[in-house]
C-alpha cells in the first residue's frame, strides 16, 4: 500500500472512530438532559396547579388540555417536538386512570431503589419513558410517567452520516497534504537506488523535517562508502602492480641466480676445484632479489596510501647503526670501507620506522653496489631533534649531473648503474625521494669532493 493512501485510511479510520465516540458520548449525554428537562417540566407542571387538577380528577387526568400543554412545551407547530403521554400514579404505582398502562416495573425498580428520576428506553431506541416522584408521597398523582419519542440512536445514520461526511474530508486533505511528503520521499528513493551506479550525485532532500535527517543521514552513509571503496580499490590497484612488478621484476635477476647455481654445479660435477670468489655473483644476486622484493613492497605501500599509515617516534641513531650493520657484509665481501657516526645525543623524529629505513638502506645499498672496489662509503648523522642531516657519502662513480633531476623518477637509472648492473629496476632512489616528501625531508644529491656521491637527508625543522 502506497505511503499516501496508508496515511488517508489511517487517518480517515481515527476520524471516524473519534466522530463514532463522540456521537455516543453526545447521544448519552443529550438524553439525560432531555430525561432531565422532561422531569423539571413535570415537577413545575403539578406545582403550577397540575396536582389540583389530577387530584380533582384522576380518573381522566390529564386530559385533551394536557396533552396540548404538553406538545407547547415541547416545541411549535412550525417545528414541534416530540408527543407527550403523561399518566399519574399513587406511591404504590396504581393508576385511577383504567386507560392508563400499568407502571413499568423498570421504573418501579429504580423509584424503590430512591431515586426520584428513573428513566427506561426501549429496546428499539425508540421510545424514552420518564418517571418522577413528587414532593408529596399521598394521593393518586404522587408518581408522574411521561412517555416520548426518544431521539435516534447513536448508531444510526443521523448520527454517523456527519463523521462519515467529515471523515471523507479529511481523507481529501490527507491525499493532498501528504503530496509534498510523497514526493520527498520518492526523492530520496531515487537518489538511494543509485548508489550503486557510477553516479556521483549527492543525496539532498529540500526541507527542515525527518525525512531531511534521513537524507543527510544516507548522503553521510554514500560519502563514507564511496570513500571507503575509493580506499579499497586503490588497494586493488596497489595490490595488483605488486604482483605484476613482482612477477616481471623478479623473473630476470632469478633467471640470472639460477645461471649462476647451474653453473657452478656444471663445474662441480665437472671436478673442478672452485674458490670463495665462484659463489659471489650468487650471492649478490640473492641479495639483489631481497632488496627488490622490500622495494616493490614498499612501493605497493607508497601507492596505496597518500600519507603515513603510522607516525611513530624513532630513534635515528639505532636506525642508522641498524642499516649499516645489515650491509657490512655485503660491502665486505666487494671490499668496501662502510664507516657510520651517529652524535653521542640520541636524534628522535616521527615518522614510518619502515618506510624510513628502506629508504635509507636504498642508499646505503646503491653507494655500496655501484662503488668500486676498495672503495668508501660513510654514512654520518649529525644535529639535533629540531633539525639533522643525514647523509650518505661515496666515492664511487658518481651520477652525472644531467641524470640528477630524473634519478628519483620511477625505474629510471643512470648510465654508470646501466653498465655495471644492467637488469637493476631503478626503484631505490625514487623510494627514498617519495618517503623523504611523506616526512617533510628534504633529499639532495651532489658530487664528492675527490669523486663519487652524496645523498643527504635533511629536517630543517619549523
Amino acid at each position: 500500500m502506497k505511503l499516501r493512501t496508508r496515511l488517508a485510511l489511517t487517518l480517515g479510520l481515527a476520524t471516524i472512530s473519534l466522530l463514532v465516540v463522540l456521537g455516543w458520548a453526545q447521544s448519552r449525554w443529550h438524553s439525560q438532559l432531555r430525561v432531565d428537562a422532561i422531569a423539571e417540566a413535570a415537577v413545575h407542571r403539578m406545582d403550577s396547579g397540575g396536582r389540583e387538577r389530577c387530584e380533582a380528577n384522576p380518573e381522566h387526568w390529564p386530559g385533551p388540555q394536557g396533552d396540548r400543554l404538553a406538545r407547547r412545551h415541547q416545541g411549535s407547530s412550525r417545528h414541534p417536538g416530540p408527543r407527550h403521554r403523561v399518566f399519574a400514579y399513587d406511591a404504590e404505582f396504581q393508576s385511577r386512570n383504567l386507560d392508563n398502562p400499568t407502571f413499568p416495573p423498570e421504573l418501579a425498580q429504580q423509584l424503590k431503589a430512591g431515586k426520584d428520576i428513573a428513566s427506561y428506553r426501549s429496546a428499539d431506541q425508540r421510545r424514552t419513558q420518564v418517571a418522577v416522584r413528587m414532593a408529596w408521597d399521598e394521593g393518586p398523582c404522587a408518581v408522574v410517567l411521561m412517555r416520548i419519542k426518544g431521539p435516534p440512536p447513536w448508531l444510526s445514520g443521523a448520527v454517523l452520516m456527519p463523521a462519515f461526511l467529515v471523515a471523507l474530508v479529511m481523507i481529501l486533505v490527507a491525499l493532498f497534504a501528504a503530496g509534498p511528503i510523497v514526493r520527498r520521499v520518492r526523492q530520496l528513493t531515487e537518489s538511494v537506488r543509485k548508489l550503486g551506479s557510477s553516479s556521483e550525485e549527492p543525496i539532498h532532500v529540500e526541507g527542515n523535517d525527518e525525512v531531511a535527517e534521513l537524507g543527510a543521514a544516507f548522503e553521510q552513509s554514500r560519502q563514507t562508502i564511496h570513500t571507503q571503496l575509493a580506499s579499497l580499490r586503490e588497494r586493488e590497484a596497489a595490490l595488483r602492480n605488486y604482483i605484476a612488478n613482482t612477477t616481471h621484476d623478479v623473473m630476470l635477476p632469478l633467471s640470472v641466480l639460477q645461471g649462476h647455481l647451474v653453473s657452478l654445479q656444471r663445474r662441480i660435477e665437472a671436478g673442478e676445484t672452485l674458490d670463495a670468489n665462484a659463489i659471489v655473483p650468487s650471492i649478490e644476486e640473492s641479495q639483489y632479489l631481497g632488496s627488490l622484493l622490500h622495494n616493490l613492497n614498499a612501493a605497493a605501500r607508497l601507492e596505496a596510501n597518500d600519507g603515513l599509515a603510522h607516525r611513530d617516534p624513532i630513534d635515528l641513531n639505532r636506525l642508522v647503526e641498524r642499516v649499516v650493520d645489515r650491509h657490512r657484509p655485503i660491502a665486505k665481501r666487494k671490499q668496501i670501507a662502510l664507516e657510520v657516526a651517529v652524535p653521542e645525543n640520541m636524534i628522535e623524529f616521527p615518522g614510518d620506522l619502515t618506510l624510513l629505513e628502506q629508504a635509507l638502506g636504498n642508499v646505503v645499498q646503491n653507494a655500496v653496489r655501484y662503488n668500486r672496489a676498495e672503495g668508501h662509503v660513510a654514512v654520518i648523522l649529525d644535529g639535533a631533534d629540531e633539525a639533522w642531516t643525514l647523509q650518505v657519502v661515496d666515492d664511487g662513480p658518481g651520477i652525472a649531473e644531467g641524470d640528477r633531476l630524473r634519478v628519483v623518477e620511477p625505474s629510471f637509472r643512470g648510465s654508470e648503474a646501466r653498465t655495471r648492473h644492467p637488469h637493476g629496476m631503478g626503484l631505490g632512489l625514487h623510494i627514498a625521494s617519495d618517503v623523504a616528501k611523506r616526512h617533510g625531508l628534504r633529499l639532495a644529491l651532489s658530487d664528492t669532493k675527490g669523486g663519487g656521491l652524496t645523498v643527504k637527508l635533511i629536517h630543517a625543522g619549523a
